[in-house]
């Protein structure tokens, strides 16, 4: 047809570049799994979520501000914050953001960074679960087989840990446990924005969730046996605050803001779809720097898990869950 060939090129420009982000987007997102074994060695799970919600909130405030410049006008019809709003970001700061991302830093110190991607494929299983719970949705008997398959894939990942007694195997087993709390802990804040977002922006809602994470890390620190005195901060590492920066600043803060660009400009259906990439990168990124083995039971099981996974969003893709 006569101009298709001036039509095509921009939007395959912008296939390109959108594609292009998703994946930068989930190799940001993988760096989280090494980043929080590596830091395990010089600081415990909570100093670390501590760090890692100043640095995020800093980087993201610039974005927050911008944003309620520019919508100045939606910001002040919606008026001023409500007791149920605190006590929303309450819930998800304290009971989602915060030890979701304790738990990864304790669950990565015994078990491995490779694990850990591969077991973040249950999250969407979670979600589902969780949603019927809190939100009605209705719970199908392909959900559950979804269910139990992806859990059996994180029972392969562990066989090792299974079929001996060794303490050291045992602590890596335990280590699974607390990654899956971790995603359940992020299901649980994924399931509970929802109804923030009907009154707040997405940034918006990232935001002050972050800093209520961040507020209540002083009491956790000190219950936890983890005080941050400056003779430690001064014994981090070079190696310690690039990982940190990663973690903090590219993983919880720029991919987090890309992600929401791209849910803007494609379908969240679509967009969703990259998220497979996730648990192979991080298998890959924590091979790549902390040189951890790719065993033969991390790809029977993070296929296992991966099958569970698209096996309930085919289901909810047809309209069915």
């Amino acid at each position: 047809m006569p101009g298709t060939d001036l039509i095509q090129p921009p939007n395959r420009r912008r296939a390109v570049i959108d594609i292009s982000l998703l994946v930068l987007v989930n190799l940001l997102w993988a760096a989280q799994f090494p980043a929080y074994r590596a830091l395990s060695a010089q600081m415990g799970p909570v100093t670390t979520s501590a760090w890692v919600f100043l640095v995020a909130s800093v980087a993201l405030l610039p974005f927050l501000i911008w944003e309620r410049r520019a919508n100045r006008g939606k910001v002040q019809k919606r008026g001023k914050l409500t007791l149920r709003d605190v006590v929303g970001f309450a819930m998800i700061g304290v009971l989602g953001l915060m030890p979701a991302s304790a738990l990864l830093a304790a669950g990565t110190e015994r078990s491995t960074a490779s694990n850990a991607s591969l077991i973040y494929l249950t999250l969407p299983i979670l979600t589902a679960l969780l949603a019927s719970v809190l939100l009605k949705e209705r719970m199908t008997s392909r959900l559950w087989v979804s269910l139990v398959i992806s859990l059996v894939g994180v029972l392969v990942l562990s066989q090792k840990d299974l079929s001996t007694q060794s303490v050291t195997n045992i602590g890596s087993l335990f280590g699974n446990s607390l990654i899956l709390l971790a995603c359940a802990c992020s299901t649980f804040y994924n399931v509970y924005s929802k109804g923030l977002l009907e009154r707040f922006s997405p940034l918006e809602v990232l935001v002050y969730g972050y800093l209520i994470a961040l507020a209540i890390s002083p009491p956790l620190l000190a219950w936890s046996g983890e005080p941050v005195q400056w003779a430690t901060i001064q014994g981090y590492t070079t190696g310690t605050w690039v990982w940190l920066i990663i973690l903090s600043f590219l993983s919880w803060g720029i991919a987090m803001v890309l992600w929401m660009f791209l849910l803007e400009r494609m379908d969240v259906s679509k967009a969703s779809v990259s998220i497979y990439l996730l648990p192979f990168l991080g298998v890959a990124v924590s091979a790549l720097t902390l040189h951890e083995a790719i065993t033969r039971s991390t790809i029977i099981g993070g296929a296992i898990t991966l099958a569970g996974t698209a096996l309930v969003t085919s289901t909810s893709s047809s309209g069915k869950v």
